[in-house]
């Protein structure tokens, strides 16, 4: 497998972006958090690292996260965002990390790898040594990622103002990789 490499874009990159930002499939209008049609990379940048440092969160989301990109050979092949604590009720639903690969890229790995290196960063980079990451009971290919990266099932809840339920998994972050 290629190296992945979880970072933000560079001004370089901007056709990659770009090419991305098409490629993004129509059941997954929150692949791109916090970003809004007509907003250049710069712009969208600007707002991913103010949601980082807590600096101007987004209605609803007063907890500060990461998101990155997955680069695997100059590609984006998919993102991650990583909550920096739990919040109440969104942080005990959702976990600490949401991952997602392009279309394109999926069947490769790339997920089990993308959660790998997220799970790396929040350890060394956030503090966190246990994360809680979630899925849909029915997306096997995303418990099997959870599974494949340590995962131990917790239990499945039911979010009764939108009936979303989600299975969730706890997952021990190793202090070095």
């Amino acid at each position: 497998m290629q190296i992945m490499e979880l970072r933000l874009p560079t001004p370089d990159e901007e056709p990659e972006f770009r090419r991305m930002l098409a490629a993004i499939p129509a059941d997954n209008p929150a692949f791109l958090h916090f970003h809004r049609p007509g907003m250049t990379m710069a712009e969208y940048l600007d707002v991913l690292q103010k949601q980082a440092a807590g600096s101007d969160p987004a209605p609803g989301r007063e907890v500060p996260s990461t998101f990155l990109f997955a680069f695997v050979d100059g590609r984006i092949v998919g993102r991650v965002s990583i909550r920096h604590s739990l919040d109440y009720p969104l942080g005990s639903l959702m976990g600490h990390i949401g991952y997602a690969v392009l279309p394109e890229f999926r069947g490769r790995g790339h997920a089990t790898e993308l959660l790998r290196l997220a799970i790396l960063h929040a350890r060394q980079h956030l503090g966190i040594a246990r994360v809680l990451v979630t899925c849909d009971p029915d997306n096997h290919a995303s418990i099997r990622v959870i599974e494949k990266n340590g995962g131990v099932f917790v239990d499945e809840v039911d979010n009764h103002a939108n009936g979303v339920r989600k299975r969730r998994y706890l997952i021990d972050a190793p202090a070095y990789d």
